[in-house]
């Protein structure tokens, strides 16, 4: 009875909590904001993390609910309302199901397209503010923008406006037809639609319409890079920040042609439709299926444990009006986005979140030994190649990686783990910059920084890949994320952040607020390390933290990131288009 009462008083506090929330959005004037088309947003009060007052505007319609004729298609803009809007409460997450945590469950919604906005309610400056946007993480396939995850507590107590919106993922943000029926990229259009609600709406929240930084890790960095390249995004924002991802990235880069085409034939099989009648109909009748059952069907195309890691990518579509890509990015040799100022980044063991699961999971490592040969184009995505290829692949990176034979487990895994985090991150990253390196070369292009975090702080998101927390893998994928938002607070609870824990984060905000702010993250008079612009290749770069605490520097300059590494994969060429990599071979012979 004792319990009972006990939940029953727990409720009745969170309704009460939720009705006072409530009536101060509606009796403060603080917390109204009204919008260019006339409407007004009511939100609510935040507190940052040193105790400064933010307001929060969340659940922010930005896009139509694509759900009946709007699913498959590009977003269209929610338009204006009259009188107020409640804007109290996080937006349902876009529908998925996260397989890097191995969930079982799908969640969320196919109506998801809102932001948050999140201010200082008393800014230091009269001046607007400058703008951040999150773009999240999650592999096109899993993630949100909702503030459980990207909330504002650490970023606002500077000033700064934060922006993190929803985007579709999955199936339903990324199926191609590969003709103009179904073009495909409508996660990346989503978050296209979102920058270009930020230049018609911002002003009114004190924000900079003209200083608009973008960043994101993993997917989210890697859609970074597409919004550089995309003359759909061009002048919607004005610096970028990529972490742990780029579109040549093989879960990232553009699916190889036929293949989009091929899967969204057999979605529509899987879920009852006819794969072989055209695409008019078969569309018409995956509109009509329920958003689960299309979700559901990610899990077929896994051809070993969650492998590929990505099923639906963004493609090159054909071109038409309100395209998002239509050329190659390896085939554009000066982005848009190469004028704008960019900081770039990697942590030093990207591939822990594949060889975490594989260390952990019971059997998986054992299978994946025996049989190495067939997983391992598949799992670090060069099986478009021809089988002859695709063997003579395999066999340099065994050369490369392990020498002394297949001889990694949980207590040596070093090998295991560059291997992922070469083939998944650091090559595509290292391709990344080189061109850009290349063009400034070539032309007078603004500063870029790039980073290498190795901090081994108190947690680690080798966690949520199922390493134990009293285990040290080593520096994770998604590590930085912890310094930038609160989310170790409700995912490591069990952990408390060190005074380097803290000295970092403090460094790490600051750098990526005097960024956005300057375009510099250590400009004249600040008491930071300078971080000194990348002159050339093989880069400089600033090593953020350390895995040996004795030795822990907020930020020293070194030289030249993995370079025997970085050049083994340049030289390889095994996630270009197969065609590709022949003509290159024979070119060279």
């Amino acid at each position: 009875m004792a319990l009972k009462y006990s939940v029953f008083t727990i409720l009745f506090l969170l309704a009460l909590s939720e009705l006072y929330v409530l009536i101060a959005a509606r009796t403060s004037e603080k917390l109204k904001v009204c919008l260019p088309h006339g409407g007004w947003l009511v939100g609510r009060h935040w507190t940052s993390h040193k105790g400064r007052h933010v307001r929060a505007f969340m659940g922010v319609p930005y896009a139509l609910p694509p759900v009946g004729d709007l699913r498959f298609k590009p977003p269209v803009p929610f338009g204006s309302w009259s009188g107020e809007r409640l804007a109290i409460r996080d937006s349902e997450v876009c529908i998925h199901r996260d397989t890097f945590t191995r969930q079982t469950q799908i969640v969320g919604s196919e109506d998801c397209l809102y932001l948050n906005v999140y201010t200082p309610e008393k800014p230091r400056t009269s001046k607007p503010l400058p703008v951040m946007v999150n773009i999240h993480g999650g592999g096109f396939i899993s993630g949100s923008g909702v503030s459980s995850y990207y909330a504002p507590d650490f970023l606002l107590d500077h000033d700064i406006i934060l922006v993190s919106g929803n985007y579709r993922l999955g199936t339903l943000g990324f199926l191609s037809t590969e003709t103009l029926d179904c073009p495909g990229n409508f996660g990346l259009k989503d978050q296209s639609l979102i920058l270009r609600w930020i230049q018609q709406n911002i002003a009114a929240f004190g924000g900079d319409p003209n200083s608009v930084t973008i960043f994101g890790n993993s997917a989210g960095g890697a859609s970074v890079t597409y919004q550089l390249v995309s003359s759909l995004s061009e002048g919607l924002f004005h610096k970028a920040i990529v972490q742990s991802g780029s579109y040549y990235n093989p879960w990232a880069q553009p699916e190889h042609k036929g293949i989009p085409a091929k899967r969204a034939r057999k979605v529509a099989q899987l879920v009852g439709c006819n794969p072989e009648e055209n695409w008019q109909n078969i569309l018409r009748c995956l509109r009509t299926k329920d958003a689960s059952d299309v979700v559901a069907t990610l899990y077929e195309f896994f051809e070993w444990d969650f492998d590929p890691m990505m099923p639906f990518q963004p493609v090159v579509e054909p071109p038409h009006e309100g395209a998002f890509l239509t050329v190659l990015p390896r085939d554009d040799g000066m982005p848009h986005g190469f004028s704008l100022p960019l900081i770039i980044g990697i942590t030093s063991e990207e591939g822990l979140i594949r060889t975490v699961p594989l260390l952990t999971v019971p059997g998986l490592l054992t299978d994946f030994k025996n049989q190495f040969q067939k997983i391992l184009p598949i799992s670090l995505q060069y099986d478009h190649h021809k089988p002859k290829v695709r063997d003579e692949i395999t066999h340099q990176i065994e050369q490369f990686y392990f020498k002394e034979g297949h001889n990694y487990d949980k207590q040596n895994h070093q090998n295991l783990t560059d291997l992922y985090s070469d083939g998944w991150f650091v090559a595509g990253i290292d391709e990344y910059i080189k061109q850009r390196v290349e063009a400034q070369n070539s032309k007078q292009l603004p500063p870029f920084y790039v980073y290498l975090f190795e901090h081994r702080g108190s947690a680690s998101y080798s966690e949520l890949f199922g390493g134990d927390p009293e285990d040290f893998f080593g520096v994770s994928h998604a590590e930085e994320l912890q310094y930038l938002f609160p989310v170790g607070l409700s995912l490591f609870v069990s952990s408390s952040p060190t005074e380097k824990d803290i000295e970092l984060r403090e460094a790490i905000l600051k750098m990526w607020v005097n960024f956005a702010s300057e375009g510099n993250p250590t400009p004249a008079g600040s008491n930071l390390t300078p971080w000194a612009p990348v002159t050339g290749y093989p880069v400089n770069y600033a090593r953020l933290g350390h895995k040996t605490p004795d030795e822990f520097t907020v930020l020293q300059m070194e030289r030249d990131i993995y370079g025997d590494r970085t050049n083994f994969w340049r030289h390889l060429q095994a996630h270009i288009p197969a065609e590709q990599r022949e003509k290159k071979i024979r070119d060279e012979l």
